[in-house]
Parts: structure tokens; sequence; C-alpha cells
């Protein structure tokens, strides 16, 4: 189990980084693109695109799997911190292959929506056509690792190797386990 998430938790970190790096050239071409259109009169063209069809995509699905990872997702603890413990666990592992099954599905028709629209050869309308099936592919791998944290994390909390609650609970912004 530890060669697996040694492998997924750098997977993770590297689609973490790769998002981390959209929301750079984002923020660069938004900015190049504001100044070109005010100073110059000259805006860059398909920034709009771009950052629409690749780099929002890859900003929030590319981070969903180290997100979950450390537990930072937005969880509403109310009603399941007043279960008791073991009732929370059945409710944890129950939510975790919930999740799992809802991302791998996600996953699934990304990917295949992504082939066939790399098949047609597909693009964007706009000011700079742009390939759509790679922006699907992200969405696929992004949902896909995101698909194997959930399942291992259930596995993890289901044998007593993860608690379901102290992922919640943060001190001066660090993780808890």
């Amino acid at each position: 189990m530890k060669v697996v998430l040694r492998i997924l938790d750098t997977l993770e970190n590297a689609m973490g980084w790769l998002g981390n790096l959209a929301l750079a050239v984002l923020m660069l071409a938004v900015a190049m693109d504001v100044g070109g259109r005010y100073f110059l009169n000259s805006p860059i063209s398909g920034v709009y695109e771009i950052g629409e069809t690749y780099l929002m995509v890859a900003i929030v699905f590319l981070g969903l799997a180290q997100a979950q990872r450390h537990g930072v997702n937005v969880r509403v603890l109310f009603v399941f911190e007043r279960f008791p413990a073991q009732m929370r666990l059945v409710l944890e592992v129950a939510y975790l292959l919930a999740a799992a099954l809802v991302f791998g599905l996600i996953a699934w028709r990304a990917a295949e929506t992504g082939l066939h629209e790399i098949a047609l050869r597909r693009w964007t309308t706009g000011v700079v056509p742009i390939p759509t099936g790679p922006s699907w592919l992200i969405v696929a791998l992004g949902s896909g690792v995101l698909t194997l944290r959930l399942a291992v994390d259930a596995l993890r909390t289901a044998l007593g190797h993860r608690d379901p609650v102290a992922l919640d609970h943060h001190a001066e912004g660090e993780l808890v386990e």
C-alpha cells in the first residue's frame, strides 16, 4: 500500500504543479491581454478561448485529487460529527465509495468524449479555433486520479489507517492526522 500511496502522491503533486502553472499562465495571459488592449490598443487573440478551453479546466480538475489527499475539500460536518464513531466510519466509507463511483463515471465519459472529439477533429468556434478533445482528456485525467484517491481513502478508512474526523480539523492551516 505504501508504494501505491507514494506513486499516487507523486502523481497528485505533479498534477497540482501543472494546475498551478495553468493558473500562472492564465493570470499572465489575461494581464498581458488587458494591458495590450488598453495601453497598446492591441489585445492578444485567443486568450479567452485558451483560458476557457484549457487553462480553467486544468486549474480545476488537476488539483482535485491533491485537495482530497489534504482534506481541504469543503465538507459539512454538522450532522456527521453527532453520530457514534462506528457510524461515522461506515458513513465515511460509503461517501468515499459513492464519490469514487461518480468521479469514475465522469472520468470514463470525459475520456470517451475527448477521444471522440479528437477522432472527429472538433475545434472551438471563435477568434482562434482550438481543438476541444484535449480539454476533455484533462477532465478525464483529473477525475480519474481523484477516483483512485477516493478509492484508496475508502480502503484506508475501512482498515482504520485514516480517521474520517481528524482530516477535517486544521491547526494553523496544517492538516492534523
